[in-house]
């Protein structure tokens, strides 16, 4: 089975025009260290979903990759939160098994 870094090894991850939704495709999957993530991706405006443990708070965490700033739980975000939201979004690319996974591409984005 492909991780998904290996995968994304072939794709423009610094693509600011990439519209799509990537998430698990069932509730019972999570990532090796039991924590879960989705990502939400629009025109470089990232939204990750993360809940560290089962029955855990789910943090949501925004991104504009064009103005590099961050927000967690609608609240603004640091250096210290940026480096843990980029070592999730690593940690997510590098466990995360292609077949475990949906992505969901609006048609709008999959016609260009």
């Amino acid at each position: 089975m492909t991780h998904l870094g290996r995968y994304l090894e072939t794709v423009d991850v610094h693509d600011q025009k990439f519209v799509g939704t990537i998430a698990f495709r069932n509730e019972e999957l999570t990532l090796p260290d039991g924590s879960k993530l989705a990502l939400g991706v629009d025109s470089g405006h990232w939204v990750m979903v993360y809940q560290e443990h089962p029955g855990a708070h789910f943090q949501i965490s925004e991104y504009d990759q064009h103005s590099g700033k961050l927000s967690i739980d609608k609240r603004p975000g640091g250096e210290h939160e940026l480096k843990a939201f980029k070592q999730r979004l690593r940690y997510f690319f590098e466990h995360a098994r292609v077949s475990d996974l949906v992505t969901i591409m609006p048609p709008q984005a999959e016609e260009k």
